[in-house]
């Protein structure tokens, strides 16, 4: 218990000193679990960092963002949505809409949960100025958007999700969380389209009158940015096509490329095309581009999650579980709950990593993966809006000042109510009706 206790003090630890005095969380990750695996493991740090830290997790992060950093420096990425935009702008009702829709796609292109806020956020607000809608409906579509776009099985947060859950839960559970993952990607475009939808008609944007508003016709696409938008989209054509191709048609050559062509290996070869082809300056795509704090954030906490077995983290919590007669259907919703309060005040990106020794827990004791996977994902996504957690905070990135505190008191709101109705999908099960 002693050890279980020092633990978490030390990841409560990390999240005060990171916040308080703007350090990386996953730089004071490493450095605890170097300490962990010399002091109560007796292990050198040199055998430590080649036994544990997620190598495999970095290359997914790294090789994916440099690769669609590119199209991001190129501008093409804020040329896609400008030009939706401007198609609509004749259809003033439909404008809350066309942000979301916009988010989606900007964000399934690559940019995902890191980069789309910047992309679209201000044109988004822009057209809530300009039509007169309220403007939560602008940040709820940055927000949902690019979670919704960030879910799509090319993307890196796909890699990472199912990385993370192996390691934690191991090899033999891998079915269950791929099943996990590609579900995810399903509830997340129905629970946050749903919510979306709702808060249109509660908000009344649909009593806008029909009119126009004023957007500029979109420059030409340059060479350049061409070239980043089909490489991009021949990536996704090589790394879906054939995976649905098999379903239907199984055959030889699908299969190899399914088997061989992995987002890693497609997106390497895109970055070093773009690269020759020098669509952006390669420096200052990997300077300005590559998230390498959000990186070091997730590996380096990943790293420190894979000593709680050293301090009985696993065995404190699954004993009084295993002898108490709690309801399964409790634990995925009382996981969300108190992931969910936390994200709310700060980034689930910190919150997560403090729950993930229940995860095994929980699973052992006959919780389907899928819910608890779904049921963790929503409780540090969904009160993700929160004004003062990074996914609301972000989403606020363009809003211009004079719609600031109109925005900010709704958000501070709406959070607790989508954190109601996923943990109500939780407690009936929702999450494991469809399990493998």
């Amino acid at each position: 218990m002693a050890l279980t206790i020092t633990f978490f003090v030390i990841v409560a630890a990390i999240v005060f000193i990171g916040i308080k005095r703007n350090v990386n969380f996953g730089l004071l990750g490493i450095i605890a679990a170097l300490c962990i695996a010399m002091l109560v493991k007796g292990e050198s740090a040199t055998a430590a960092v080649t036994a544990n830290f997620p190598l495999t997790l970095f290359f997914n992060l790294f090789i994916t963002t440099l690769f669609y950093g590119f199209a991001n420096a190129s501008g093409a990425m804020k040329g896609v949505a400008q030009r939706i935009v401007y198609q609509f702008r004749n259809h003033t009702a439909l404008l809350p809409f066309v942000g979301f829709a916009t988010t989606i796609v900007v964000s399934a292109m690559g940019p995902g949960a890191m980069s789309t806020p910047i992309i679209v956020s201000a044109l988004v607000f822009s057209l809530a100025l300009q039509a007169g809608y309220h403007p939560i409906l602008a940040s709820l579509a940055v927000w949902s958007g690019t979670m919704i776009g960030d879910a799509m099985p090319w993307m890196t947060t796909w890699q990472t999700r199912i990385g993370t859950y192996q390691a934690l839960l191991g090899d033999a559970y891998l079915p269950q969380i791929e099943h996990s993952v590609f579900l995810l990607m399903i509830w997340f475009a129905l629970v946050y389209t749903a919510i979306f939808v709702i808060a249109y008609f509660f908000f009344g944007a649909h009593k806008i009158k029909r009119g126009s508003i004023q957007v500029e016709k979109p420059e030409p696409f340059t060479a350049k940015q061409k070239i980043s938008i089909w490489v991009i989209f021949a990536v996704i054509l090589l790394l879906v096509v054939p995976q649905f191709v098999e379903l239907i048609v199984p055959n030889p050559v699908t299969a190899w490329m399914k088997a061989n062509l992995s987002m890693q290996l497609l997106a390497g070869i895109g970055a070093a095309i773009l690269a020759i082809l020098q669509v952006a300056n390669f420096n200052e795509v990997l300077k300005h581009q590559v998230p390498w704090g959000v990186i070091l954030t997730v590996c380096g906490m990943m790293f420190l999650m894979k000593y709680a077995d050293a301090m009985n983290v696993v065995t404190t919590f699954a004993t009084p579980l295993q002898s108490a007669s709690l309801p399964l259907w409790l634990l995925p919703a009382a996981l969300l709950a108190i992931n969910g309060v936390l994200t709310y005040f700060c980034d689930g990106r910190a919150v997560s990593p403090m729950l993930q020794p229940l995860y095994p827990v929980f699973v052992a004791l006959g919780c389907p993966v899928e819910n608890v996977f779904l049921s963790q994902m929503f409780g540090g996504t969904g009160p993700s809006l929160s004004p003062f957690s990074t996914g609301g905070a972000m989403a606020l990135n363009g809003c211009p000042d004079e719609l600031r505190d109109k925005t900010i008191r709704v958000q501070m709101v709406m959070p607790w109510v989508i954190l109601v109705i996923t943990f109500v999908l939780s407690a009936i099960g929702a999450f494991s009706w469809f399990t493998v």
